[in-house]
C-alpha cells in the first residue's frame, strides 16, 4: 500500500495543524444517527447525547467531542477519524498502519505504548497501536490507531486526544472501542458477539491453576504474587478467566465483559482417542481483537493439563453449605526510587459461622516519603473499613452476604485446594484461614 492512498489526510505538519484548528472551532450542534455507512463501511456511532458530533468535510469521516475547562482540567477535545474502505491485500496491513500513522509525523516518532493484534469476530485482521504524547502550542496530543483488513480491502480509524486525560480519556476511549467493535467491511458481517460455532465446546466446569511470580508495582518495586487463576468452561464453547459475579451466567458475563472471555475448540482427537489440543480464541482488548492459540491438551481424571500446566477441577459448594472460621486477605506493595519511597497494605477479614452468620472488617494503611533538595517530607495514613454483619448463603460458586439492613452483596467464591477450606478465593482475592496459631 502506497502513501498516495492517504493524501486526503495531509502531509507533514499540515495534519497536526488541521487537528489543532479543529481544537479551536466554535462548537456546533449536529445530531447523529447511531448507524452510519461510510463508502461501504458500516459502523455504529456514539449516541449524540454523549456529546459526539460530526466535524470536517471531505473523504475523511470525523467526529468531535469537546470537554470544557474545569478547576482540574484544561479545555480538551477528542477527535475520531474513519477512512473509507481502501483496496489492498490483507498482507499489507502492517505497512498500511505505518503509512497511516506517518500522516502525523510527530506522533510517528513516539514509541508504541500499547499494541494489540489478532482477528475480529468476522475473521478480519486487526491491529491497534497507542502512542503518547506530542506537545504543540501548549496542547498535549495522544493517538490510538486501528487498522482492519480483509482479503481485498482495509479501513483505518484513529482517536486523537488533545488535552484529554484521566476519566475524560477513559470515556472517549470506551466510546472509540465500542465504535471499532461495530465495524463491518461487508454488509453480511455479524455484530460483535462471542457465539460458539459448530464443533466448539466439550468441557464443563471450573478449573484452577496456581500462578506465581514477580511483577512491578506503582512504587517502582517488585511484588511477589501467588494467584489461583481460574478458567470456567461452558460446554457450548465459551470460556471465561473470571467467575461470573452477581449470579450471572457465563453468557451474560461475556456480553458485559468480553475481555475476560473467549471461545474454545477441542482438536486432534480420533474415534479411539480424546482430543490432544485445545484452540482458545481469546478477546484481548476492548477493540474486539481476538488472539488464537493452540495448546497441547489432555485430561487427568477430572483435571485438565493445558500446555503442561495442571488445572484442577473445582467442585461447586452444595446448596446450604456452611463454613466455620476466619479468613483474611492481605496485600502489601512497596518500592523506592532515588528520591521517594512508598508502601500500601490493605487487609480484609471475613468470619463465617456454622449457624449461617458472618462478620466483615478491614483496614488500609499507606505511607509515602519524598526528598527534594535535601528536605524530606512524608505522610502516613490508615483507615478502618466499617464493620458489617448478617447472614450468608453458599451455593455453587456464589456467596451471598445479606447484612442486617437487608442489603445483599453477591460474590464469586471457590476452594482452590481440594478437600480443604484453608484458602478461599472470593471475588478473585485470596483469603487465608486464620487457625489462631
Amino acid at each position: 500500500m502506497g502513501s498516495a492512498q492517504f493524501h486526503w489526510i495531509g502531509r507533514g505538519r499540515l495534519a497536526l495543524s488541521v487537528i489543532l484548528s479543529l481544537f479551536c472551532l466554535v462548537p456546533c450542534s449536529q445530531a447523529l444517527a447511531a448507524p452510519a455507512e461510510i463508502g461501504g463501511l458500516t459502523v455504529t456511532l456514539p449516541d449524540a447525547a454523549t456529546g459526539w458530533r460530526k466535524a470536517g468535510k471531505g473523504n475523511l469521516f470525523m467526529l468531535q467531542k469537546d470537554f470544557p475547562e474545569t478547576e482540574d482540567d484544561k479545555r480538551g477535545n477528542a477527535l475520531i477519524q474513519i477512512t473509507k474502505p481502501l483496496p489492498a491485500a490483507r498482507s499489507s496491513l502492517q505497512a498500511g498502519m505505518k503509512t497511516f500513522v506517518a500522516t502525523l509525523p510527530d506522533m510517528a516518532k513516539e514509541d508504541i505504548l500499547v499494541k494489540h493484534y489478532g482477528v475480529t469476530v468476522n475473521g478480519y485482521d486487526i491491529r491497534v497501536e497507542e502512542r503518547c504524547c506530542v506537545h504543540q502550542k501548549n496542547v498535549s496530543i495522544s493517538q490510538i490507531v486501528v487498522g482492519i483488513a480483509g482479503d481485498k480491502q482495509q479501513a483505518y480509524l484513529q482517536l486523537v486526544l488533545l488535552n484529554v486525560n484521566g476519566d475524560r480519556s477513559r470515556s472517549a476511549e470506551a466510546d472509540f472501542a465500542t465504535l471499532v467493535r461495530s465495524v463491518k467491511l461487508d454488509p453480511s458481517d455479524k455484530d460483535f458477539d462471542l457465539v460458539p460455532a459448530s464443533g466448539d465446546g466439550g468441557l464443563d466446569g471450573v478449573f484452577t491453576h496456581l500462578d506465581t511470580g514477580l511483577r512491578p508495582n506503582i512504587f517502582g518495586g517488585m511484588d511477589f504474587y501467588s494467584d489461583s487463576t481460574i478458567t470456567t468452561f461452558d460446554p457450548r464453547g465459551l470460556f471465561s478467566t473470571e467467575l461470573p459475579k452477581g449470579g450471572r451466567s457465563i453468557t451474560e458475563h461475556c456480553k458485559e465483559t468480553p475481555t475476560d472471555c473467549g471461545l474454545y475448540t477441542l482438536t486432534g482427537g480420533g474415534f479411539f482417542s480424546s482430543a490432544g489440543a485445545i484452540e482458545m480464541r481469546s478477546v484481548t482488548s476492548a477493540y474486539g481483537t481476538i488472539e488464537i492459540e493452540t495448546k497441547p491438551f489432555s485430561k487427568r481424571g477430572q483435571d485438565l493439563v493445558i500446555a503442561d500446566a495442571g488445572h484442577r477441577a473445582v467442585p461447586p459448594f452444595d446448596e446450604g453449605t456452611t463454613l466455620d472460621g476466619e479468613w483474611v486477605s492481605t496485600f502489601a506493595s512497596s518500592g523506592m526510587t532515588a528520591t521517594s519511597s512508598g508502601s500500601v497494605a490493605p487487609s480484609h477479614t471475613l468470619r463465617l459461622h456454622r449457624n449461617g452468620t458472618f462478620e466483615r472488617t478491614g483496614w488500609t494503611g499507606a505511607s509515602m516519603t519524598n526528598e527534594i533538595g535535601g528536605s524530606q517530607s512524608g505522610v502516613t495514613t490508615s483507615s478502618n473499613r466499617p464493620g458489617a454483619s448478617g447472614r450468608y448463603k453458599l451455593s455453587g460458586y456464589r456467596l451471598d452476604l445479606t447484612d442486617v439492613s437487608g442489603k445483599t452483596e453477591t460474590m464469586s467464591i471457590f476452594e482452590p485446594d481440594k478437600g480443604s477450606d484453608g484458602l478461599l478465593v472470593i471475588n478473585g482475592n485470596n483469603y487465608l484461614k486464620d487457625d489462631g496459631k
